[in-house]
């Protein structure tokens, strides 16, 4: 019985021993690691996963994987891959981080011993590396076919808003009439939307003279009318300017994308105001936007122009990427102030360069 005694005793320091020792290696590791029991509950986590996750050992014990990391699903399947697993997960309510892990099982001879081991790192910042690179590589590829689409569109788009203005000279006035301007409205929407795409990764400054107010004012009668068709009101604030060293496109690109966006933003009842301005003294033009519409959430304002983000479903995410990268490739500036529930205000700023030309029909660029 003595000889029991001390055989089982003997075991047990052996056991806490090992467990001990286990311990010690497991907290050495640089690696972040957890162990998962059967169910997917964590029952031990060394400090590196503690510091990964944020969260202290005692609240990591007893904890579901899920709530920390990926789905037990994920967890098991990753245990029978051949390659290294990725997930999105959350860690200390941060649900932006994303973890690529390595899983292995484990013979778990005891009730409650973890079956499977975690080995997960923090790839964030590879991950947004590689959104990067997909971003670029759409990007150029919707440089490489914008021109050739575009050029098979303008043409007949020009031929049937031509032969629209000359229908509506020789009809008498009436209905056909009025449906005749509501069409060549639709067209020079179009128009303008096209140039909006054909602008894309170009600078708001050109090299010729061109009538920024007469583009500005054209997009707001064009846009204006959509608006009011919704019952919103459009308030145009656009003064008169002399002509400007800028790229008429791309002015005429931002303001459809601007006025559109204030458009889908707003209900009946609401109003948009465009407002554009040139100070010959210090050389700054000013274009903004506001509405009192449904405006945005933080997290959105944060990201609004990146280039193909959208929360619309049938959205681009092109517009506001496009203006913003307009005008700071030119040195300007371009802010979105927005509340959730009280509207957004887009402003640009621009310092033009010296070279501006007076008012004169023959230098102007009227596209």
């Amino acid at each position: 019985m003595t000889v029991a005694l001390k055989l089982i005793r003997t075991e047990n320091a052996l056991h806490e021993m090992t467990a001990q020792e286990h311990a010690r290696i497991l907290g050495a590791l640089p690696a972040a690691v957890i162990g998962l029991d059967a169910t997917g509950i964590i029952v031990l986590a060394n400090e590196s996963a503690v510091r990964v996750l944020g969260r202290r050992s005692e609240q990591l014990i007893g904890t579901h994987v899920e709530d920390v990391l990926v789905s037990m699903d994920e967890i098991r399947r990753a245990a029978g891959d051949a390659y290294d697993a990725r997930a999105t997960g959350h860690a200390a309510e941060d649900s932006g981080r994303v973890f690529g892990f390595d899983v292995t099982r484990l013979d778990a001879n005891q009730p409650g011993s973890a079956e499977y081991a975690v080995v997960f790192r923090d790839i964030t910042g590879f991950q947004q590396l590689r959104d990067e690179r997909d971003r670029l590589l759409r990007l150029a590829a919707v440089s490489d076919i914008l021109p050739s689409v575009l050029h098979e569109l303008k043409n007949p788009l020009a031929a049937i808003s031509t032969s629209v203005e000359l229908m509506l000279e020789e009809l008498p006035e009436g209905t056909t009439q009025e449906d005749l301007h509501a069409v060549l409205t639709e067209m020079r929407r179009m128009k303008l939307t096209l140039e909006g795409l054909g602008s894309v990764g170009r600078s708001l400054l050109g090299t010729r003279n061109t009538a920024v107010d007469h583009a500005l004012r054209d997009a707001v009668r064009v846009l204006g009318a959509q608006a009011r068709s919704r019952r919103i009101d459009v308030v145009s604030a656009i003064t008169d300017m002399p002509l400007l060293p800028m790229d008429i496109s791309v002015v005429r690109a931002i303001s459809f994308n601007l006025i559109t966006n204030a458009v889908h933003a707003c209900d009946a009842g609401n109003e948009i105001k465009v407002g554009a301005h040139f100070d010959p003294k210090t050389k700054l033009f000013t274009l903004s936007v506001e509405d009192t519409g449904q405006g945005m959430k933080p997290e959105v304002l944060e990201r609004c122009t990146e280039l193909f983000y959208t929360t619309k479903s049938k959205g681009t995410g092109i517009g506001l990427a496009l203006c913003s990268g307009a005008v700071r490739s030119a040195g300007g500036e371009f802010s979105i102030r927005s509340e959730l529930d009280k509207g957004t205000v887009v402003e640009i700023r621009l310092m033009v360069p010296e070279r501006v030309a007076p008012r004169g029909p023959r230098r102007a660029k009227r596209g």
